[in-house]
């Protein structure tokens, strides 16, 4: 069973050796290895803190019953739509290779974007997420960029769901499994 909650600040630690060690088992062997090994010197605890005190990022944890982080979400928000794009951007979302095909990422991306408009950046090698996104609404638009830290394509995507007296976004915080 796992439980879906808002993060808190001092979670920040475990959200960035969570995140280091999800690069690590997806993009191992596609990404150079110095690029790995220099985010796993500097696992990005302290920028996690700064977005969930600042409120930059809405920041959302999976963990088990025994509190070990399985799945982390997190959105930005504009104040107004730009490009073409909705105001609410999927920034992140990984989910531990053991939870894949148990429904926590759906879990943890209903908690996050809700039943909004959304868009999002995947990288163009990465077929399963992408997979995954088309399942929940979302599809490929534009064309492929480069990431600027790994130096891969990566491609956006966006969510446009049909007007049913927006806005939805409520945090749906529960317990699955």
């Amino acid at each position: 069973m796992a439980n879906i909650r808002r993060a808190a600040v001092g979670d920040a630690e475990a959200i960035g050796l969570f995140q280091m060690r999800a690069w690590e088992q997806t993009y191992r062997g596609v990404v150079l290895d110095a690029f790995l090994d220099a985010r796993a010197a500097q696992p990005g605890t302290g920028r996690w803190a700064e977005r969930i005190r600042a409120g930059s990022r809405h920041v959302f944890v999976a963990e088990s019953a025994s509190g070990r982080l399985l799945g982390v979400a997190s959105t930005t928000h504009t104040s107004e739509a730009r490009d073409g794009l909705p105001a609410l951007e999927l920034s992140t979302l990984y989910v531990d290779q053991g939870s894949h095909g148990t429904g926590l990422a759906s879990n943890l991306l209903h908690a996050a974007i809700g039943g909004d408009d959304a868009h999002l950046l995947v990288f163009s090698f990465n077929l399963r997420a992408q997979r995954f996104y088309a399942k929940h609404g979302f599809e490929r638009i534009g064309r492929r960029q480069l990431d600027p830290g790994t130096g891969l394509d990566e491609e956006r995507w966006i969510r446009r769901l049909p007007d049913s007296g927006k806005p939805t976004r409520e945090p749906i915080l529960y317990r699955y499994g």
